[in-house]
């Protein structure tokens, strides 16, 4: 897991994807991006093949089979990602990654509080250690209600915030940042600017 966040640092450098003011997601929305983050998705690969350059001058030690990984990911549209350029360094680059999985999010309060209940357990599950829960709980958003977690990141020393949203047939888009715990007060207000100017088509 340290060397598939160790890479992105190394693209953050090297990409020259487009971005600016709107980010107009494959997933069915368009959302405001501050210019300062560099988004990454099937079509700037497509745009731009060199995105993502397999030389070892350019990735230097990544795995090339998890950076190719995580490229395919993109191309195929099952993921997208965007990156703070100002915040990373070469220990980890602050990070939002997009993706649609089936699903709803709890509606009554009990259901809240027993999937908030059981949350820590599933984050173990997936890190192989505990991850203390910040937050856990619905949230509103312009149009619709959303299911928001904070949670210590599964890389030591990050922090994850991600939001549920549900979607017609049975879907959630999840959106979750990921960034270094030094870098929270300038992620924080950007994510959540981020998700609250979400527009779906």
């Amino acid at each position: 897991m340290r060397r598939f966040f160790s890479w992105l640092v190394v693209l953050v450098v090297w990409t020259t994807a487009a971005h600016g003011s709107e980010f107009q997601s494959s997933f069915g929305f368009t959302a405001n991006v501050p210019a300062d983050w560099v988004v990454l998705t099937k079509q700037a690969l497509a745009d731009t093949p060199t995105l993502v350059d397999m030389r070892p001058e350019t990735v230097g030690n990544v795995n090339p089979e998890l950076l190719r990984n995580l490229k395919a990911k993109v191309e195929s549209g099952s993921m997208e990602m965007l990156f703070d350029r100002t915040t990373s360094d070469a220990t980890f680059a602050n990070n939002i990654n997009v993706m649609v999985r089936r699903g709803r999010i709890p509606d009554a309060l009990d259901q809240v509080r027993q999937v908030c209940e059981a949350y820590p357990a599933k984050l173990a599950k997936f890190a192989g250690r505990n991850l203390n829960v910040v937050r856990c709980e619905r949230r509103a958003l312009s149009k619709s209600e959303a299911f928001y977690i904070e949670y210590e990141g599964v890389v030591t020393g990050t922090v994850s915030m991600q939001y549920q949203i549900p979607r017609p047939n049975n879907e959630l888009l999840l959106i979750t940042a990921t960034c270094k715990q030094a870098s929270v007060e300038k992620i924080r207000p950007e994510f959540e600017e981020i998700v609250r100017s979400i527009r779906f088509s």
